[in-house]
C-alpha cells in the first residue's frame, strides 16, 4: 500500500515539472513570433513614409578607431669633423733608464748627486777611493821603467857583439844569443806598458760619469759603502723625451696603430696638454690585467714630465673631415654587411609654428657605412644632410609607420 502511494506521489511530481517546462517553451515561442511580426511591420511602413514626402531616416556612421602615433626621439644627421678618441691611463717613464754601477770593486768615497737632480753628460756622479788604483799605476810605471832600462842595456850589448862579430872576434851563435835576449827585453817592455795602461784604466774606473743628459733617480748606495759591479748606485733617466706606458683593453686593440697622435695630461700641470705619438705596441697581452702595453713618445724639452708621474692620455684613433655621422643604436643590421636605418620622410614632416617637427612617416633606408665605433657610425651613402633618424621609439616601427616626434637630438661632438 505504501509502495503504491509512493508511486502516485512521484508520478504527480513528474507531471508537474513536465507541464511547467512545456508552458515555458510555449511562452518563449509566442514572444519570438510577436517580435518578428513587429520588425516586419516596421519594414513595410518605411516605403510609405517616402511616398508621403517624409525624409528618410539617417543612418549613423560608426567612426573608425584611430591608431595612436608612435612617439619617437630622432637624431638630425649632420656633416661634421669627427674624432674617435680612446681614453687610456698609464705612467711616465724616461726614454732610457740607465742603472749606474762601478766596473770595479771598491769603497765609495764621494757621491755627487741628489735624487731628482738634473745632470749633464760627462758630470761626475760618484767615485771610489783611488788609493789602491793609484798604487797599481805606480807599480806598473816602475815595472815599465825597469823593463825599459833592461831593454836599453841589452840594445847596447847587442851593438857591441855585432861589431865583434864583424871583426871576427866572436862566433855567430854568441851574437844570436844576445839578439834573443834583446828581443825578450823588448817584449817585457811592451808587457809592462800594457800593465800600466790597465792600471790607469782601472784608476779611471774609480770615477762614475754621466753618459748622457738626464735626471737622477733614487740613490741605492751611500758613501763609505763597499760595492761590486753587481751593486747599483742609482739610476739615470733621460727625459728630453719621455715614454708614457699605457694599457689598452682587449676590445680596443685593433684600434691602436704606431704613429697615431695622442694628448697626455698629468695632475701636476692640469691645464697643459702634451702632444705625443704612439711609438711602440707590445706583442703580448699582460696576463693579469688583460691589457696591451702601448708606449706614447712625448717631447719634454723643459723637463716638466718626470718618471713615475701618473698620466691620462687620449689616443686619436681616427680623424674624419666633413663626415655624416649617426648614432650606432639607430642601425638595424640585416646581415651580409647590410644595414637599415628608420628615417622620417622629409615630405611627410608636419611642423609647429616655430618650425619644429611634430609628426611624420617612417621609411627604412639602406645604408653604406664607413668607419664604425660602438657609439657612432660614418654614413657614406644612403642619407642626406639634416635627415631625421629614429634613435628611440616607444613602440614597433616599420615602413610607413606614422610617428610623433618628441625630441630632436643634434651632434654634440
Amino acid at each position: 500500500m505504501n509502495l503504491k502511494k509512493t508511486h502516485i506521489v512521484f508520478g504527480a511530481f513528474l507531471l508537474f515539472w513536465i507541464i511547467f517546462i512545456g508552458w515555458g517553451m510555449v511562452k518563449t515561442t509566442l514572444k519570438l513570433f510577436k517580435d518578428k511580426n513587429v520588425v516586419s511591420e516596421t519594414k513595410k511602413e518605411e516605403p510609405l513614409g517616402k511616398e508621403a514626402g517624409d525624409k528618410p531616416a539617417m543612418l549613423t556612421e560608426v567612426p573608425k578607431p584611430q591608431i595612436p602615433l608612435v612617439m619617437v626621439r630622432v637624431y638630425q644627421a649632420t656633416s661634421t669633423d669627427f674624432r674617435d678618441i680612446l681614453p687610456v691611463m698609464g705612467t711616465v717613464k724616461g726614454k732610457t733608464e740607465v742603472e749606474l754601477r762601478f766596473e770595479i770593486n771598491g769603497v765609495i768615497e764621494k757621491i755627487n748627486f741628489r735624487e731628482g737632480e738634473k745632470i749633464k753628460k760627462g758630470d761626475l756622479i760618484a767615485n771610489l777611493d783611488p788609493k789602491e788604483a793609484r798604487l797599481k799605476v805606480t807599480y806598473a810605471q816602475n815595472k815599465l821603467n825597469s823593463a825599459q832600462a833592461n831593454y836599453n842595456s841589452l840594445r847596447k850589448k847587442l851593438e857591441i857583439h855585432q861589431r865583434l862579430f864583424e871583426a871576427g872576434a866572436i862566433i855567430k851563435s854568441k851574437l844570436e844569443e844576445v839578439e834573443l835576449e834583446c828581443d825578450s827585453a823588448k817584449f817585457q817592455v811592451e808587457t809592462a806598458r800594457s800593465e800600466k795602461e790597465l792600471a790607469e784604466n782601472e784608476l779611471q774606473k774609480t770615477c762614475l760619469y754621466a753618459s748622457k743628459d738626464g735626471i737622477m733617480g733614487p740613490r741605492d748606495a751611500e758613501e763609505g759603502e763597499f760595492v761590486t759591479p753587481q751593486d747599483k748606485i742609482g739610476s739615470l733617466f733621460e727625459i728630453n723625451e719621455v715614454l708614457v706606458e699605457v694599457g689598452v683593453v682587449e676590445r680596443d686593440i685593433n684600434k691602436i696603430k704606431v704613429g697615431q697622435k695622442a694628448k697626455v695630461y698629468v695632475d701636476a700641470y692640469p691645464n697643459i696638454a702634451f702632444d705625443g705619438t704612439v711609438d711602440n705596441i707590445y706583442p703580448v697581452v699582460e696576463g693579469k690585467s688583460r691589457t696591451l702595453t702601448t708606449k706614447i713618445k712625448v717631447l719634454n724639452p723643459e723637463g716638466l714630465l718626470l718618471p713615475g708621474m701618473f698620466s691620462r692620455a687620449e689616443i686619436f684613433v681616427v680623424e674624419l673631415q666633413d663626415a655624416l655621422i649617426i648614432p650606432t643604436i639607430s642601425l638595424i643590421p640585416a646581415g651580409q654587411n647590410l644595414n637599415f636605418v628608420p628615417a622620417v620622410i622629409k615630405k611627410s614632416i608636419e611642423r609647429d609654428e616655430n618650425g619644429e617637427p611634430q609628426t611624420g612617416t617612417i621609411k627604412l633606408k639602406p645604408l653604406e657605412l664607413g668607419y664604425v665605433t660602438s657609439d657612432y657610425a660614418q654614413v657614406t651613402e644612403g642619407l642626406e644632410e639634416d635627415d631625421l633618424i629614429v634613435v628611440e621609439a616607444q613602440g614597433e616601427i616599420q615602413d610607413l609607420t606614422k610617428v610623433k616626434i618628441i625630441e630632436v637630438e643634434k651632434p654634440s661632438f
